[in-house]
């Protein structure tokens, strides 16, 4: 978890961010960590239950290398890269992430 900081410190500022996806954290699977879009570093919600509730509706997507998934935000989407059953999913900050999916690449972003 290191210094990532609490989800609430970054709701509560002066601008309010929009989540990419939530994963669990490796080393304690309770936590979640939240990607948000403009920030690199995720943020931590104490309770993977409860974010995944806070930031409702979001979309289970499972990684390349069959990791346990993430939960994504399809309207943080921009487009998405088909490379077959992998897609690369480009936000709309321009950061990006691998998943695996094996339906249409329109699935996975709000139009």
């Amino acid at each position: 978890m290191g210094n990532a900081p609490l989800t609430e410190s970054l709701i509560c500022g002066n601008s309010q961010h929009t989540v990419r996806f939530l994963a669990r954290d490796a080393k304690n699977p309770i936590v979640a960590l939240v990607y948000w879009l403009g920030l690199r570093e995720p943020s931590i919600e104490p309770s993977f239950y409860h974010a995944m509730h806070k930031f409702a509706p979001l979309m289970q997507l499972i990684l390349p290398d069959e990791r346990p998934g993430v939960f994504v935000n399809k309207s943080a989407v921009h487009f998405a890269h088909d490379h077959g059953i992998v897609k690369r999913l480009v936000f709309k900050d321009q950061s990006s992430l691998k998943v695996r999916y094996s339906g249409p690449c329109t699935d996975l972003y709000v139009k």
